[in-house]
């Protein structure tokens, strides 16, 4: 090895200057290219980096709100109001401490209960205002009581469990909708490994399918918005899912699948 480089090194000394800045130019193009592939087209870093979302759950153009997991309640203070647990009892204050507490002030009078300084009403005003509900018939009460809008509630209309791919992916999927053709993709408890590029496919081919077949009839429901937790996806109202009924996370730029999971009707 030693002779090996000993020799190069004597050829490139013997080149003449035209040819070493040739050779350079060559090596710092062919160094700016290899970094340019790990970190911009292979994107290495990313596969040690996670994402991590955290979606509340969907907001319908109806209004309704799709719930979701309650936190969990947090553990109550074993001292708290505990009988056995003596409270700590008041110190007296020593006779310094009480001679240079400052007397409260008992001379200004409390504030009033009443309008807004500006919210007065003059009994003229008032006398005009009596005189036109008068004139209009107004009654001095006019009782209302309507019923409660009835809200759209939120069905899921069908569910799947992601399996691993080409990468390991777990968590569970959900299709939510409120009755008015408007639907979302919900992750829950969401994960797989980060990557370039990736998106989230809804494919006619089975979970199990070969690679290629994810791509010849599915929508894109646009870019992975992390590779850890809840997220939403808006899916296209006039989308069958009885045809796009797989899930599919999938790297655009290198025609992988990370993971998927089909989609059962509820």
């Amino acid at each position: 090895m030693k002779r090996l480089i000993s020799r190069l090194w004597g050829w490139l000394k013997a080149l003449p200057t035209r040819a070493k800045v040739l050779i350079t130019v060559v090596l710092a193009a062919l160094l700016g290219l290899l970094i340019w592939l790990v970190f911009f087209w292979f994107a290495f870093q990313t596969y040690f980096i996670d994402d991590k979302v955290d979606e509340a759950g969907p907001v319908f153009d109806s209004g309704a709100v799709a719930e979701t997991p309650a936190d969990e309640p947090a553990e109550p203070d074993p001292t708290a109001d505990d009988p056995a647990t003596p409270a700590a009892a008041p110190t007296a204050a020593t006779p310094d401490e009480a001679a240079l507490a400052p007397e409260p002030d008992t001379s200004a009078p409390a504030p009033a209960a009443g309008p807004m300084p500006g919210d007065e009403l003059s009994e003229e005003l008032i006398a005009e205002m009596d005189e036109a509900m008068e004139e209009l018939g107004m009654p001095e009460e006019q009782p209302v009581e309507e019923t409660m809008p009835e809200m759209p509630q939120i069905q899921v209309e069908a569910s799947g469990e992601f399996i691993s791919r080409s990468h390991p992916t777990q968590g569970q999927v959900e299709v939510l909708g409120d009755g008015t053709g408007q639907r979302f993709l919900r992750f829950e408890d969401f994960r797989t490994d980060n990557g370039p590029d990736l998106n989230v496919y809804l494919s006619a081919a089975p979970p199990d399918a070969p690679v290629g077949q994810f791509t010849d009839v599915y929508v894109d429901l646009g870019d992975l918005k992390g590779n850890v937790g809840s997220q939403n996806y808006e899916i296209p109202r006039d989308l069958d899912l009885d045809v796009y009924s797989t899930v599919v996370i999938w790297c655009v730029r290198f025609s992988v699948i990370f993971g998927a999971a089909e989609l059962v009707p509820n």
